[in-house]
């Protein structure tokens, strides 16, 4: 029998997942939340799969297509929360590059 879940609703909170994902998504913590202990473990193991798995699966909860281990949706979904972490998210990074480009750019300047 194939456990494909039922597309319903199940009892994990979205809010939880969502924050777990943004403040330790790179530790698999969210995976672990959410029923998927393998998973996690295998994220925790990998730095979240060098970023890239920790992406794809924070952008998929902020969007409401994140499912738990059963295949039900999380509780609670709420599309505003979601999409405002995203953009900050977002503006984290630019802030992060934008710094480090300035750095950089700083000391290679300073080493002639």
């Amino acid at each position: 029998m194939s456990n494909e879940g039922t597309g319903l609703v199940g009892n994990k909170s979205y809010t939880a997942t969502l924050l777990l994902s943004f403040f330790l998504g790179g530790f698999g913590i969210h995976r672990f939340y959410t029923g998927y202990i393998g998973l996690g473990i295998l994220q925790l193991i990998t730095a979240g799969g060098c970023g890239i798995w920790t992406l794809i699966d924070f952008i998929s909860i902020c969007f409401g297509k994140f499912k738990d281990a059963d295949g039900n949706y999380l509780a609670d979904y709420n599309p505003v929360l979601g999409k405002t972490l995203f953009w900050i998210w977002i503006t984290l990074i630019v802030i992060s590059v934008v710094f480090n480009v300035a750095i950089t750019s700083s000391v290679i300047g300073g080493i002639h």
